[in-house]
């Protein structure tokens, strides 16, 4: 498998991240500013992303590392704020997802 040379600074800035805020900061140098301003900001003053933020940093994240797991054994089940989940993904509403993928809003 060949990898494109273009996409050697952000695969080596993505092995470095780990965490959101450094992922953030990835997305903010591959991005588009318009499209990543659209996705990093909040409405009106901001307040509900503040808050948000302010929100989540009382709560500390300990990451479980995968390794030595077979697809046969493999349980992704978590809690997540005192809630168990099945998987720990989930979606949020947004809009124009063309902007960030050639399959967006299909």
């Amino acid at each position: 498998l060949v990898n494109p040379i273009v996409n050697a600074a952000p695969n080596a800035r993505l092995a470095k991240a780990v965490n959101v805020w450094d992922l953030r900061e990835c997305a903010s140098k591959r991005t588009h500013q318009m499209c990543f301003g659209y996705l990093d900001s909040g409405a009106d003053d901001e307040i509900a992303i503040r808050r948000s933020r302010s929100a989540y940093s009382d709560y500390e994240m300990h990451y479980n590392v995968l390794a030595g797991n077979s697809p046969e054994t493999l349980d992704l089940r978590t809690q997540i704020f005192g809630r168990e989940v099945n998987l720990p993904f989930f979606m949020c509403p947004t809009a124009g997802h063309r902007m960030f993928h050639t399959l967006g809003d299909h």
